[in-house]
């Protein structure tokens, strides 16, 4: 096999707080991430560089209504391309997209909890969102766990 001479780097950085008592004041998660492809001449049309990132907040409240439920809330951008620079000169990239989540976990039993959510996907095709539409997808999802 022929090696393309492409190279990744990577990093990210994630964090979370948790208040000793619930209450009011949530649980807080957040993280950062970018992404920097370099490519050789044969790479997609002569594209040598792409710049990607991507960040998160999300916030979580414990004991909501009942002792052992929770509510969540989630926003933040998937990965994205920042930058694309072909032989040399560098492209704009309409990439920006945004994610945000709700939802609330039911604990049922000991052993049974239930979290329904929704989502919302603003762009899911970044760059490839048709010109002058507003494609966007909301959805939802049920999580049952079972603990044995």
């Amino acid at each position: 096999k022929v090696r393309s001479g492409a190279d990744s780097h990577s990093w990210s950085l994630n964090a979370f707080w948790r208040p000793e008592d619930s209450g009011w004041m949530p649980s807080v998660s957040a993280g950062v991430g970018a992404s920097y492809l370099n490519g050789n001449s044969a790479w997609e049309n002569n594209t040598s560089k792409r710049e990607m990132a991507s960040w998160m907040v999300g916030l979580t409240w414990n004991d909501v209504f009942m002792e052992g439920n929770a509510l969540g809330a989630a926003v933040g951008q998937p990965q994205f391309v920042t930058e694309v620079d072909n032989n040399g000169g560098d492209a704009f990239v309409a990439d920006g997209n945004y994610a945000m989540e709700l939802w609330y976990k039911f604990q049922v039993t000991n052993k049974i909890a239930v979290t329904p959510a929704i989502y919302w996907l603003s762009r899911p095709y970044g760059f490839e969102t048709p010109n002058d539409k507003s494609v966007g997808v909301l959805g939802g999802v049920i999580q049952t766990v079972f603990k044995f």
